[in-house]
């Protein structure tokens, strides 16, 4: 069975350990062994890539190169799998 994390194209799963790792360690340690991300890690995964991006960003918001790294991963990342939009709808509760 292949993992997530091991399905990460090679050149951004340094990065997307990186990330993942420092902001939601328990995350990465479930995409280590899971064979398909849910909608929960899925869209976790998204929150956690986009803020970090936010971070990455230029005082005319140009992204850095690191910045523009991360938006490749979160692009790539969403590509293999996307996010449903009941699924977000879903997780951010009832109106």
């Amino acid at each position: 069975m292949t993992t997530v994390l091991a399905s990460i194209p090679s050149d951004m799963r340094e990065l997307f350990e990186d990330v993942i790792g420092q902001r939601d360690p328990s995350l990465l340690s479930a995409l280590k062994v899971a064979g398909d991300a849910s909608p929960d890690q899925r869209i976790a995964v998204e929150e956690v890539l986009s803020s970090e991006f936010s971070r990455e960003l230029w005082p005319d918001y140009e992204p850095t190169d690191r910045g523009r790294a991360i938006d490749n991963l979160l692009g790539q990342f969403l590509l293999r799998w996307p996010i449903e939009a009941e699924w977000r709808h879903k997780a951010s509760g009832p109106d």
